[in-house]
């Protein structure tokens, strides 16, 4: 039986760096490109596992048909291939895969990566856009940032991340950096309790970068 691999959340340094070299209007290609296709391959990894999660269909890693899970909670391919729904949940389980809101922005991040493969802003502002988007839910609130189900480390370690990327003069950049202070203050009260406020974190960032 083959396994299932499903693609890493992106290294945090990664990240860091290319913002910071962004910020200086150094176009990086190669780490341009490397973290892309780090987050497209996330991208279709939660795409197919929440396929799995809340349809019962997979990919089969064999012959690639999709499939679909039996009344007796197993996978069969016709061609031979087979696996238990509960095996299968276990590949993915705690790995940050599922969320219902992710699928689309998952799907909008692959469209605008395949939409800017020869313009470098394009994917920056891709990226820049994907990392600070929010979760919504069923709740219609902000919750928590998309960056955890695409960055490594905890809640906590992706806010102070985002709180501390450089940025650049560029106007996307500094309207996703306003929306994603903005909107966590809105959800701060929701998952923000043991840190303090996000917003005194932000002023004081901005007063360290201005002196």
């Amino acid at each position: 039986m083959r396994e299932f691999r499903w693609a890493p959340r992106v290294e945090q340094k990664n990240i860091l760096k290319l913002y910071e070299e962004d910020s200086k209007n150094i176009i990086n290609k190669e780490l341009l490109e490397e973290v892309g296709i780090s987050l497209y391959l996330r991208a279709e990894s939660i795409i197919s596992v929440n396929q799995i999660h809340s349809s019962g269909i997979c990919r089969c890693p064999v012959c690639s048909k999709m499939v679909k899970v039996s009344c007796d909670k197993q996978y069969i391919c016709h061609c031979g291939w087979t696996i238990d729904a509960l095996e299968l949940h276990q590949t993915y389980k705690g790995k940050q895969l599922v969320g219902a809101d992710l699928v689309d922005l998952a799907k909008n991040f692959i469209s605008d990566w395949n939409n800017s493969l020869r313009d470098s802003a394009k994917q920056m502002m891709a990226i820049d856009y994907l990392i600070h988007r929010f979760h919504w839910e069923m709740t219609n609130r902000p919750t928590r940032p998309v960056a955890v189900n695409f960055i490594e480390g905890s809640m906590t370690d992706i806010k102070r991340l985002i709180l501390n990327l450089a940025y650049s003069d560029n106007i996307s950049r500094k309207q996703n950096r306003e929306h994603w202070l903005t909107t966590n203050a809105i959800s701060v009260s929701i998952w923000d309790k043991e840190v303090g406020t996000i917003k005194r974190e932000a002023q004081n960032l901005e007063t360290r970068i201005t002196k």
